[in-house]
């Protein structure tokens, strides 16, 4: 009889949990300034519900400045380094690079408002990690080449 009632329980809290539908988490797809204004990036689809996100712009103070590079001497420009963002419960969990020193980390992005996005990057726990706030970037289309103008993120 325990059996049974067990099972009974068991299939009625099964059937509960089919009936609620956990909301996803809003969409961060777009263009934001990081937290520091050094750079817009950004994340779009990248196959199925995963997101991605790559550096579009950054700010160049004189024309004949180099591009700034990553750990293994290729450009930054169009770097993909917000990886395999998939929904869960509250956020998006995937892995970031550190376009500095090839390093790999945990991520977790939340959309907070329409305007901000709060990016965590951390090894092993989240408690092991930092976390960095980003702003909607709301000007022009960043060009091809990434270059943009002193000041343009301000």
């Amino acid at each position: 009889m325990r059996i049974i009632l067990a099972v009974f329980f068991g299939l009625l809290l099964l059937a509960a949990g089919q009936g609620r539908a956990l909301a996803a988490p809003p969409d961060p797809s777009g263009y934001w300034v990081t937290g520091k204004g050094e750079g817009v990036v950004q994340i779009y689809p990248c196959g199925g519900d995963a997101r991605c996100g790559a550096l579009v712009g950054f700010q160049i103070d004189h024309p004949q400045d180099p591009t700034p590079q990553t750990w293994d001497h290729h450009s930054q420009c169009r770097f993909v380094f917000i990886v395999n963002l998939h929904p869960r419960t509250r956020a998006w969990m995937g892995s970031i690079i550190d376009p500095k020193s090839g390093h790999h980390y945990s991520a977790k992005v939340r959309v907070m408002s329409a305007n901000q996005l709060r990016l965590r990057g951390y090894f092993l726990l989240p408690m092991l990690g930092a976390t960095r706030f980003w702003t909607r970037y709301t000007g022009p289309t960043p060009p091809a080449d990434c270059r943009m103008p002193p000041n343009s993120l301000e």
